[in-house]
């Protein structure tokens, strides 16, 4: 049987479950109609990639993956600027001291904040980039002799000269004379009329409000075969953003301005250099990509201590920056190293021995913890009081991190599932075998449940625990997992999990989703992630040779405009 008649078979399968659903009685139609949603949602594995379908591909999850992969481009878009990329462009054009403003934040997709499709100004926010655009406006007239460098202030040339200066950079490409005609046309028109610093302030508020500062192009100007190929300014945002969070620099723009963005080798040598200032970008891609931002709700539902929190989220955006930029580490390090810097107070709380004051670098039990899974952000996002940890850290890591789908019924009863189940006494593992016995739950948490097993040897708050607060029942957390092994710690599961291919294809899936604002498809589906990911394991899985094996690609800078 192809892949092909696979998943068309499965498809036949569940049009004809739903229909013969159709044809019972009403009240069991609709308890059978709950089973069913169940066991159909849940699809996805762990372990080796069989021939079987994949947790995800072109069709959706559950369908099997394409035969090879395709050699796709999305299509040609605008992007507007995420709140995030908006603020940093301020600070880039007007200094820190450019005030902070208040933007609407696009829906994310699947945990990822800056994504095109759903980025767009229209009728239900654009009073607030208009407000926006006005409080810069007024901050920028009050600082107009210290931006702009005139004397007097108001001399027409010299403004005019900042006026173009500014628009050029806000763009990110050299305005047009039509562009600068215009944006010199309304200073004149509004300073004949007005004072200097209402003149002045709304030839700002027009920079800010224009497309061309609002949105990221990719467009492209060579069309060939269907395919547009982005103009060098276009990859040097693109390139920037992607890899900075910020937009393009100096040197970025000089490489776009003489046209040698377009070369794959230049394109490499610009996101070597670009890595040194990467650290925010990762900072952000794993925070999302692993749901961690229900780090301050989950530390305040549990009490604890809100500076406990902030140190947590401060030792995880540390430990991301020295493993990935400063070492130019790799993802097995990421998920397995016991280093870590933490503050005396969140050193006591992993049981672990501090230098002395402040942020300093300490060596943790490599029986207890190793790597980003183990540490207290998102021990605690995941963590929630009573027993739902082994839920809530299973999940975490094979919906997100393994890029598995799953949308159980939405009134499903829990707890009376688990009274059903395995009773009100049972422990955590005898909830754990039992819901895996089962028919319908078995689908979802059969792999799910051992992983977050693993990790009950945290408790909720990310300290370590041998046995449970609330009864004095030991902790069991070894697990076997059918197709990775056996496992008596987190440490060594995470570990392994770094190694596994269907871990590996999702980071290359969702960090190029985050790169690009759009999921286009993992290294099943496409040459691009495909050809990537190989490049990553020959690397070791070194995170700056598969950021450059990503922006070297073709893909990287071509567009479809059928």
């Amino acid at each position: 049987m192809t892949k092909g008649s696979f998943r068309d078979g499965c498809r036949l399968a569940r049009r004809l479950l739903l229909r013969d659903l159709m044809e019972l009685h009403p009240p069991l139609r609709a308890a059978f109609a709950s089973l069913l949603a169940l066991a159909l949602a849940c699809q996805g594995s762990i372990g080796e990639p069989t021939g079987e379908p994949a947790p995800y591909g072109p069709g959706g999850p559950g369908d099997a993956p394409l035969a090879e992969p395709e050699d796709l481009r999305f299509p040609a878009r605008v992007w507007r600027l995420s709140p995030l990329h908006y603020q940093g462009e301020l600070d880039r054009l007007f200094g820190e001291d450019a005030p902070e403003v208040a933007l609407p934040a696009s829906a994310a997709e699947k945990g990822l904040s800056d994504i095109a499709a759903n980025a767009r100004v229209d009728l239900g926010n654009a009073s607030a980039f208009r407000e926006a655009a006005r409080q810069v406006g007024d901050w920028a007239a009050t600082n107009a002799a210290a931006l702009t460098g005139c004397a007097p202030p108001d001399d027409a040339a010299c403004v005019h000269a900042y006026l173009a200066d500014l628009a050029s950079s806000a763009y990110r490409r050299p305005a047009s004379d039509d562009e600068l005609a215009a944006l010199q046309g309304l200073y004149d028109t509004l300073r004949a009329d007005y004072e200097f610093a209402y003149a002045f302030g709304g030839a700002v508020r027009a920079v800010l409000l224009s497309p061309g500062f609002l949105y990221r192009t990719e467009l492209g100007d060579r069309v060939r075969d269907g395919r547009t190929e982005l103009t060098d300014h276009e990859i040097a945002s693109l390139l920037a953003f992607a890899i900075t969070d910020r937009g393009p620099d100096a040197a970025l723009l000089e490489a776009a301005a003489e046209g040698r963005l377009r070369d794959a080798d230049e394109r490499e040598r610009q996101a070597r250099r670009l890595m040194e200032g990467s650290a925010p970008m990762w900072q952000r891609f794993f925070w999302e990509w692993l749901h961690m931002a229900t780090l301050e709700s989950q530390g305040a539902e549990i009490d604890l201590d809100p500076a406990l929190v902030a140190q947590m989220e401060e030792e995880y955006r540390t430990f991301v920056a020295n493993v990935v930029v400063e070492r130019r580490g790799t993802l097995r390090e990421l998920f397995s190293d016991p280093t870590t810097w933490a503050r005396p107070e969140l050193a006591a709380h992993y049981g672990a021995s501090h230098p002395g004051e402040g942020l300093a670098e300490i060596a943790l039990d490599p029986a207890q913890r190793g790597g980003l899974l183990t540490q207290g952000a998102w021990l605690v996002s995941h963590g929630k009081r009573g027993r739902a940890n082994v839920v809530r850290r299973g999940m975490g890591v094979f919906v997100d991190a393994m890029c598995n789908d799953i949308a159980p019924p939405p009134d499903l009863d829990l707890e009376a599932e688990l009274d059903r189940l395995a009773g009100p006494d049972a422990t955590v593992r005898d909830i754990v075998e039992a819901r895996g016995r089962d028919g319908v739950c078995g689908n979802c948490h059969r792999v799910a449940d051992p992983i977050g097993l693993a990790f009950e040897s945290y408790a909720s708050s990310g300290a370590w625990q041998v046995e449970y607060a609330h009864d004095g029942a030991p902790v069991e957390s070894a697990i076997e997992l059918e197709g990775l092994g056996e496992f008596d710690s987190a440490p060594a599961l995470s570990a392994a999990l770094a190694d596994d291919l269907r871990f590996q294809h999702c980071f290359v899936r969702r960090l190029t989703h985050f790169m690009v604002g759009r999921d286009v498809g993992g290294p099943t589906d496409l040459t691009w992630t495909h050809e990537a990911h190989a490049a990553f394991l020959e690397s070791g899985t070194s995170f700056e040779e598969l950021l450059v094996a990503l922006v070297r690609h073709p893909a990287f800078i071509e567009r479809s405009k059928e």
